[in-house]
């Protein structure tokens, strides 16, 4: 197949994933076509097939993307701190401030749409390892925290750390519809109530709700 003519190929490839992005988390894998995605991108289908050879690696490109962007904010602020405390309330904060990233404004829910219509095998196995390396890193978390005696933790960490992987996408998957302020909101009563169930001082609690007070003020 020869080239479509392309005067800029990087940024053509930013707007067929841009597009991409956004309608697999709309309307998931099984709800969005070649020939449409090629429209909303402003490509034609020639083009759009020189950048990705078929639909299905489009979506593990997309679904890359979105892991991208959970790390960013949620991850990497954690990596930030040494404090096990201080790593549990920048996870906390890392997922008030996703709902101000503009790439997910739209919302996100599509990609948790179990696809009928194709293998997506290479997409799965993008947000299997990114489940099980995020719960890795918070089981890590707990038991760090347990072990400053900072927190008062029971049972195993590991069915904790794979239980917060489940509220977190459960927490996110109304972007797009819930506002700013209510998806806050809802981050903040978590961690309330994650701090007074498991801190051995009282004041730990406090002290998450001002921490992440001085996060969004940030």
């Amino acid at each position: 197949m020869a080239q479509p003519v392309d005067t800029d190929p990087g940024q053509t490839r930013k707007r067929i994933c841009d597009a991409a992005f956004r309608a697999f988390g709309r309307f998931g894998y099984d709800g969005v076509s070649m020939t449409r995605m090629a429209h909303e991108a402003g490509v034609t289908k020639a083009a759009l097939y020189w950048h990705f050879d078929s639909k299905q690696t489009l979506y593990a490109d997309a679904m890359q993307r979105l892991i991208g962007i959970f790390e960013a904010h949620v991850f990497d602020a954690v990596a930030d701190e040494t404090d096990p405390v201080e790593q549990i309330f920048a996870m906390f904060a890392g997922l008030e401030h996703l709902v101000e990233d503009p790439r997910l404004a739209e919302g996100i829910a599509g990609y948790w749409l179990k696809p009928s219509t194709a293998d997506v095998e290479a997409a799965i196995a993008v947000q299997e390892a990114f489940e099980a390396q995020a719960s890795e890193a918070i089981e890590q978390l707990l038991d760090e925290a347990r072990a400053s005696q900072a927190l008062s933790v029971e049972g195993s960490t590991h069915d904790m750390a794979r239980a917060f992987i489940s509220l977190i996408e459960a927490i996110v998957l109304p972007l797009g519809h819930r506002s700013t302020r209510d998806h806050r909101r809802v981050v903040r009563v978590l961690a309330h109530i994650f701090f007074q169930a498991h801190a051995r001082a009282p004041e730990l609690a406090k002290r998450a709700a001002r921490r992440l007070d001085m996060a969004t003020e940030s």
